[in-house]
């Protein structure tokens, strides 16, 4: 069970989180690639992508689970805790580009962010505002450097992965 009252603050409060790609599956699917021990906080809602805590790494740290990663991993931090995890997604005006943080570059995740302004919508500009007024949150001023920086020095050998992870990739355990 989740341990943390900002985020049980966060998905007490109605609002589409669907909209910053935070989305909520009432069904507790597991891809084979969400460690043993994954507590979700929510799902990005395309290619099973999903953020979440491991409590057995952090009960705070905020990661995402890609089923279909473009890089290296299947999990990657996101955020040292929730608030920041939330003040990142205010940056990029959703969840999706932290996700893409791992296997794009600078310039391309700028490029992103300003697709994702474009792109905007009013239930996303809403839950934007919700998390400002509700938390008083402000948006990260540099969320390229601080996810890069938070994965370059994670360790990934601590994510403990499933039996069915190792089957599925045909390696040793």
């Amino acid at each position: 069970m989740i341990n943390n009252d900002l985020f049980h603050r966060f998905r007490s409060l109605s609002f589409l989180k669907d909209a910053i790609g935070l989305g909520w599956n009432d069904s507790d699917v597991a891809y084979f690639c969400t460690s043993v021990g994954t507590e979700v906080i929510g799902w990005l809602g395309v290619e099973g992508i999903h953020f979440c805590f491991i409590p057995s790494i952090s009960s705070d740290m905020v990661f995402a689970v890609s089923p279909m990663p473009c890089g290296e991993h299947y999990i990657e931090p996101i955020a040292r805790n929730f608030q920041e995890f939330l003040s990142l997604v205010l940056f990029c005006k959703g969840a999706s580009p932290l996700e893409q943080i791992c296997w794009i570059g600078e310039r391309q995740f700028s490029e992103l962010l300003k697709s994702e302004e474009e792109n905007g919508w009013p239930a996303q500009d809403a839950a934007l505002n919700t998390l400002c007024t509700e938390f008083g949150i402000e948006a990260h001023s540099n969320a390229y450097q601080y996810v890069k920086s938070l994965q370059a020095d994670f360790d990934y050998s601590t994510i403990p992965y499933s039996k069915e992870y190792y089957d599925t990739l045909g390696i040793e355990k």
